[in-house]
Order: C-alpha cells, then sequence, then structure tokens
C-alpha cells in the first residue's frame, strides 16, 4: 500500500465488490433482499476503506515497515511516498499536509470502483430476464450450433423456450443458482481469464464461444458447473420433436414427471 498504489487498489476492490453485489440482486429477492444487498456493499465499502487507512497511516507513521509482518523491504514513510520507486520524496510538513488530503480521498476510489462496475447493469426484472436469455441463447446454440452433429441448430428448433421453461418448473431456489451461473459464465474476467478477451460470452464468435465453454469444461474447478449448462441445453434440444426424429426416436422424449414438476407450464419456443 502507497499514495501511488492505493488509489488503484481501491478502485479494483470496488469494482470486484460492485460485480458481486450486481451478482446478488440479478434474479431479485430470490437470492438476496436489494436494502441487505446494498447495506452490505456500503458495510465492504467501509471495512475495506478502514483497512487501507489503518495500515496506510500506520506505515506512514513510521510504526510499521513494508512489507509488515513479512521481512522488511522498505521503511513506511519511504514506501509511502516513493513506492519503490527512486523519487526522492521524504517525508515533511508540505508532504503531512498531501497525505491528508489522499486519504480523505479513499472512499472515493472505492466508490468510482462499484460505480464502474455498476454501470450499465442498473436493470428493471424484465431487462434482466431478457439479458438472460440472451446469454442462455448464446449458450444452446454453442452447445448445439446449426450444421452440426445433428444438422437442426439448437436456435431452430425453439430450445431456448424449453430451457426458459425448466427455470419455471424447477424449486425457486434451483433456477434462481442456475440463472446466477449463467450470469458468471457470461462474466468478462471468465472470458479474460480463458481468452484474453475483455469480453462478455454474449459477445465471442462462435469459434471463440466453443473454445471458452471448451476451457471451463477442461478445467476440473468448473467442469460440473459446464455439465449444469449443457444439461439445461440438452433438455431443451433433445426433447424438439424434429430433433429425436432426426435420431430415429420415435418419441415423446420426456420423462416421467419429478415431484417438484409444476403443471400447466408451457415453453415460450416454437413447436420445433
Amino acid at each position: 500500500m502507497s499514495f501511488l498504489l492505493d488509489p488503484f487498489a481501491l478502485l479494483l476492490v470496488g469494482f470486484v465488490a460492485g460485480k458481486l453485489y450486481y451478482l446478488a440482486l440479478a434474479f431479485g429477492d430470490r437470492i438476496i433482499r436489494r436494502g441487505a444487498a446494498k447495506k452490505g456493499l456500503l458495510a465492504a465499502g467501509a471495512a475495506v476503506v478502514a483497512i487501507f487507512w489503518a495500515y496506510s497511516g500506520l506505515l506512514y507513521e513510521g510504526v510499521v515497515y513494508f512489507p509488515w509482518p513479512f521481512p522488511r523491504w522498505y521503511s513506511g514513510p519511504d514506501w509511502m511516498l516513493n513506492s519503490g520507486l527512486k523519487l526522492g520524496l521524504a517525508r515533511s510538513s508540505a508532504t503531512d499536509v498531501l497525505a491528508v488530503v489522499a486519504f480523505a480521498t479513499y472512499p472515493l476510489w472505492f466508490y468510482l470502483g462499484s460505480e464502474l462496475a455498476l454501470a450499465g447493469q442498473r436493470m428493471t426484472r424484465a431487462a434482466r430476464t431478457a439479458e438472460g436469455d440472451k446469454i442462455v441463447g448464446a449458450v444452446v446454440d454453442t452447445i448445439f450450433p446449426k450444421g452440426g452433429a445433428i444438422p437442426p441448430g439448437a436456435a431452430e428448433v425453439g430450445t431456448l423456450g424449453l430451457v426458459d421453461s425448466l427455470f419455471t418448473k424447477i424449486p425457486p431456489a434451483f433456477a434462481s443458482g442456475l440463472k446466477l451461473l449463467i450470469f458468471v459464465f457470461d462474466s468478462r474476467f471468465f472470458v479474460l481469464f480463458f481468452t484474453g478477451r475483455f469480453a462478455r460470452f454474449v459477445s465471442l464468435d462462435p469459434k471463440e464461444r466453443g473454445k471458452y465453454l471448451q476451457a471451463w469444461d477442461s478445467n476440473p474447478y468448473l467442469s460440473s458447473a459446464t455439465q449444469i449448462l449443457r444439461i439445461a441445453a440438452s433438455y431443451g434440444y433433445y426433447t424438439r420433436p424434429r430433433v429425436y426424429k432426426e435420431i430415429g426416436y420415435g418419441g415423446p422424449a420426456r420423462p416421467a414427471d419429478p415431484p417438484w414438476f409444476v403443471s400447466g407450464s408451457s415453453a415460450r419456443g416454437g413447436s420445433g
């Protein structure tokens, strides 16, 4: 921590906290109440800023060295003012005044980071549903593309509609978890980590989407998540008459209703 690095660190922490806050609200009250989530974000921000104030303040006052409690590299004031660079700055009355001003801006850096994370993410319930449909549509089209092993693509047989209908038939807690997984899968951070591109999954071209999905499949910690996505997509694809007739099955491709099935629900997609 130093006056040069602290603002960027607070900006990054605020951005991550803002993204977590957005994900908590992505599906409304099923996961966490809006007011409670907002209070959690404010509490997290206060705690983070307090930690930065305490540690950086102790460094600047020379109470601890950097990187205390690990082996010493620099004296506290030297690190806070020079950040390991050869700037030649030393503590003085002028730097004390500037330090107070710099410390006063710390809450602002966290706030800016959280606001950056939430930019364009404050959506209505209808908009969140539409955005979720867009992500699901990209996922099922990637798993079952047009002209693949089975010629009809997912979009041609109304797979999205059936997958959406699945969300209305499974217990709400599981449906919310599945939707949250879909939004995480679409995250720019995961796409950047696996593809080197800072873009959402829905913004990738079909070839890049396939590679991104394969990257999740090959990761032992994430492969279970992609299996859930594949199962949901398979439900919406293989239960379409055009698909199961294509593979020589007479149909109907529908298992016995599980105990939690909500009768009377209908898919929004085409007949396939």
